[in-house]
């Protein structure tokens, strides 16, 4: 048991975390509402960045107890409990604390600012069994599993808590003012997605640092991914040339990637962990997952690398020239309806043809 938090504590916990007052869609357990056995629920738009990334180690967790394909979409809650257990575990104290600390931190219910985080009294972990042995019991069970409980908003405070709000504002982020962990509308920023990714908040996505400036002017140091990740990222923004993502985070550990697109965080994996995520030559099945979407029917994604083209429809040279009429609209019409999820898979499989199986397209 630490110290409780003062009033200078708890204004510099929620500086960092970005906003006065942490909103109601924030007040939800960490929870599988049955719409797919593996998937986690998002009662309300805002915290879907950090929902994919527990999602994202949840399912990765699965592949390291050894489940199998088959086993990992039909888990049962016994297993879905233990990986998500794992889950928290290995973002708190394997990637933010270094496998050193780890803290947690129970804000209470309802609209949580400084004013009520006052007074607070978090909780010092020196081990992983420590700490997982802890989220296994009342009352932190409780806090974070509960669907009624605050486990999206006592692990956003526990991710800051335990890398130190002084650290994320002057050694991880680009700009110590924008060192915020929720940004403009309420939405999950790039800094909390990475800190709990690869436990630091930086600003950037690119393989490792890059200077920027001149030696007359002084140089800027960026901050991107400092090592290959354990799970994943791809970006619509990537797609779009407005950022780079680096292969560190396109090639992890595991076959599980989050997407972001259109400020909306998801989740793409392969059932079958084996997989090699650094390969994007070979046909691969990937399974689409939106904790918001209340998705009752399993999205099945089988993406071909470089097949683009034939996926739209396009035959032979011949047929398209005797058919050119009627082809040229048939594939601006493909073209038209092509997925904002199917342009962030082909950042990392160049020019794949993607096909939804039958399942309707999600623009």
């Amino acid at each position: 048991m630490g110290s409780c938090l003062g009033i200078e504590g708890a204004q510099e916990l929620m500086q960092v975390v970005g906003v006065p007052v942490l909103g109601h869609s924030w007040n939800q357990g960490i929870f599988s509402a049955g719409f797919q056995p593996y998937g986690l629920h998002q009662v309300e738009g805002g915290p879907c960045g950090v929902i994919a990334v527990v999602q994202a180690f949840m399912l990765r967790a699965l592949g390291e107890m050894g489940v199998n394909s088959a086993a990992l979409l039909n888990v049962n809650e016994t297993q879905r409990q233990e990986a998500l257990t794992d889950a928290l575990v290995e973002i708190l104290w394997t990637n933010i604390g270094g496998e050193k600390k780890a803290s947690l931190l129970n804000p209470g219910c309802g609209q949580i600012s400084w004013q009520q985080l006052k007074g607070s009294t978090p909780f010092h972990f020196s081990s992983s069994g420590q700490l997982k042995a802890a989220l296994q019991q009342r009352p932190w069970r409780d806090t974070f599993f509960q669907p009624s409980g605050s486990g999206l908003a006592a692990l956003l405070l526990s991710v800051v808590l335990t890398r130190g709000p002084g650290a994320i504002s002057k050694q991880d982020a680009d700009d110590e003012k924008a060192a915020v962990m929720i940004g403009a509308h309420g939405y999950c920023t790039q800094e909390l997605v990475n800190l709990m990714i690869f436990g630091r908040a930086y600003s950037n996505v690119f393989d490792g640092s890059k200077r920027i400036g001149s030696m007359k002017d002084g140089f800027c140091v960026l901050q991107g991914a400092p090592r290959r990740a354990s799970v994943g990222f791809l970006s619509l923004f990537e797609a779009y040339k407005c950022i780079e993502v680096g292969q560190r985070l396109k090639c992890p550990l595991s076959p599980v990637w989050i997407v972001c697109a259109e400020s909306h965080y998801t989740v793409l994996f392969s059932a079958d962990m084996s997989v090699d995520p650094r390969d994007d030559t070979c046909a691969v099945e990937l399974y689409y997952f939106d904790q918001l979407g209340r998705q009752s029917e399993r999205i099945k994604l089988t993406v071909r690398p470089g097949s683009a083209h034939a996926a739209d429809g396009a035959g032979a040279v011949d047929d398209f020239m005797e058919t050119a009429a009627d082809s040229i609209p048939q594939r601006r019409e493909n073209e038209a309806s092509d997925s904002m999820i199917d342009k962030c898979i082909r950042t990392k499989w160049a020019n794949a043809g993607v096909d939804w199986n039958g399942t309707d397209v999600i623009l």
